[in-house]
């Protein structure tokens, strides 16, 4: 019955929609697939084994009520479908809770589908443990004619000229709502922080591909009904995850529901045209602060490779550590071989690196950046399905970096096929250049061990400029600099620049926003009171053939409802240098070598 149109005509919707209710929902059951739980572990795991039960009670209570709702595939939009994404989001939480502890247990993704099964005869794979039936006593709280609320903004009604997908879905910023997070809840907050992004984009990826389904409710029912769900679940998870170390926020409820917006207001525009180029020679020199007398002007340079050997995944493991495509976007990195989503200081600590010199275990990553077809445009704005493409060398020299580390023992691309939100080939960049810098008004000191380093802000489109760097230049005009994608003379290569933060507060490695424990120097070049400069990292990448034609032709990997916008460019990096390395790299700099 799930594949293919269920056996009815539209006259005959009632009595289907009856006779579906009557049937009830079974799922696969979680708990009989589970390893020995280690006691570590075993809170967390119950917690979404009680999820699971909850979401199949809440399904079934919905099919219960949904008689004369909706369309042909009412039933698997509006209730299976986001029944599978919820559980598919409850038993990942479940494996990475043993696997923080023990193996991470494999094969439990296939659980999370439900179907559609006679309660009289429940489905052999489910259990009471997994399956519940509608009860008669799960009425909801309104009559049923008014559950469903209308549109929050306007009418969600599709239309049929295409005007459904120049809008997106519109969400309150829990992150913002949050006080100190404790450092004790900090990585369960991050995680939930991060699904909160994910289901934005999921919805947003839905509304974009939903056009003519349903009926006169269907957005309200299929998506931001069900998206209200899941933003409620993981907003109460972070404030219990707050409450058991501290008191427990309040008001957070009331930022679970979203509304639908307009693309041009609080959003990304509807896609790249020429208006997000501009030629690098229109563009103004910057003008650049004076070195103090007591300025540190040396360098040390660190020569990690171009990524030869395809470490590319869609993690992030500073906002959202143990959380497989966290990103949400492909990352391309140097350096540690061993990032993803789930390491931890120590196993960056122990892995191999590509770096020439040993002690340079840092993971340095970016955006991927994509050169784009005449084909890929299109495909960008409406299939969310496209292929990310082939992975190639940059240009005629990518492949002859003499400067990279071993190329072994890489953790290649284990999840970048999670990236269907960016169109194009993606192209490494022929040259990367890891420069450590000085200070134009003091000395540096040592940055710790495994500090987190971001510059940029991934949903700047949508935020705001607040966090956004301009990063992009052109060889032969580095001293401009640009939140468009610039469009290069001939014989220029494309340039991106990330300056890191490099004030850092002397206690933290990261914090809440994982930006107020390393803050940038003011306009003088001085840090803010109360920090210290630390070695400041410049990431520069340069791309050697990169097409300067059509409207689009190359844009940079970014969230769905971010529209590839250039000012969301973005890096990041984890310090992981030997305590001896970074001596080193404070005496080049505060003697003014250039090492």
């Amino acid at each position: 019955m799930l594949s293919g149109s269920p056996p009815y005509a539209q006259a005959g919707l009632d009595v289907y929609l009856s006779t579906v209710a009557a049937e009830g929902i079974a799922c696969p059951n979680v708990a009989d697939k589970l390893p020995d739980i280690p006691a570590a572990a075993k809170a967390e795991v119950d917690r979404n084994l009680a999820q699971l039960d909850k979401q199949i009670q809440e399904a079934n209570n919905r099919l219960a009520t949904s008689e004369g709702q909706g369309g042909p595939n009412f039933v698997q939009n509006a209730i299976l479908g986001p029944l599978a994404d919820k559980r598919a989001a409850a038993i990942d939480r479940i494996a990475i809770a043993i696997g923080r502890v023990a193996e991470r247990p494999t094969g439990l993704d296939d659980l999370a589908t439900c179907s559609l099964g006679d309660s009289a005869a429940p489905s052999q794979e489910a259990t009471p443990t997994d399956q519940a039936t509608p009860s008669s006593q799960a009425t909801p709280s309104t009559p049923p004619e008014q559950t469903t609320a209308p549109p929050p903004t306007g009418s969600a009604t599709p239309d049929p000229g295409g005007g459904q997908a120049a809008q997106t879905i519109v969400c309150p910023n829990v992150a913002d709502k949050l006080s100190d997070v404790p450092a004790a809840a900090k990585a369960e907050v991050d995680r939930n922080l991060a699904q909160l992004d994910k289901q934005l984009q999921e919805a947003n990826d839905r509304l974009a591909t939903s056009e003519g389904q349903g009926g006169p409710n269907f957005v309200q029912n299929a998506i931001l009904g069900p998206l209200a769900d899941k933003r409620a679940a993981a907003i109460d998870r972070i404030a219990i995850a707050i409450g058991r170390v501290a008191e427990r926020p309040t008001g957070l409820d009331d930022l679970a529901t979203c509304s639908l917006g307009d693309s041009g207001q609080n959003s990304a525009d509807a896609g790249l045209s020429a208006a997000d180029y501009v030629d690098i020679r229109d563009v103004p020199k910057a003008e650049q602060p004076q070195a103090g007398e007591n300025a540190s002007m040396g360098t040390y340079t660190s020569q990690c490779g171009t990524n030869r050997q395809g470490h590319s995944n869609t993690d992030n493991l500073i906002l959202a550590p143990g959380m497989s495509d966290g990103a949400q976007l492909r990352q391309d990195y140097v350096g540690n071989l061993s990032t993803d989503a789930f390491s931890t200081n120590e196993s960056l600590a122990a892995a191999d690196t590509t770096c020439r010199t040993r002690d340079d275990r840092s993971a340095y990553f970016w955006p991927t950046l994509r050169v784009r077809g005449s084909d890929d445009e299109s495909a960008a704005k409406g299939d969310t399905n496209a292929e990310g493409g082939t992975y190639t060398e940059g240009g005629t020299n990518a492949g002859s970096d003499t400067n990279a580390g071993s190329d072994t023992n890489a953790k290649g691309d284990t999840n970048a096929e999670g990236d269907t939100n960016n169109v194009g080939t993606p192209v490494q960049p022929t040259s990367v250049k890891l420069e450590y810098r000085g200070n134009l008004t003091s000395e540096v000191t040592a940055a710790p061990r495994f500090l987190r380093m971001i510059s940029g802000d991934a949903r700047a489109a949508s935020n705001g400029a607040e966090n956004a760097r301009p990063t992009f230049t052109c060889t032969g005009f580095t001293d401009r600099l640009t939140d468009k994608y610039p469009i290069c003379p001939s014989g220029s290569d494309l340039v991106r620049v990330f300056d890191m933060p490099s004030c850092w507060d002397g206690q933290n490695l990261d914090s809440a926003d994982h930006r107020t424990h390393l803050v940038f120097p003011d306009e003088t070049g001085a840090c803010p009171s109360g920090t210290e400069a630390v070695p400041q990292l410049r990431m520069t990448l340069t791309y050697d053939d990169v097409p300067t034609s059509g409207d689009a032709p190359f844009a940079v990997d970014g969230f769905a409802s971010e529209q590839n916008d250039p000012s969301t460019d973005h890096a990041g990096a984890i310090g992981v240098m030997s305590h001896r390395l970074m001596n080193t790299v404070v005496r080049c700099i505060n003697n003014g070598k250039n090492c």
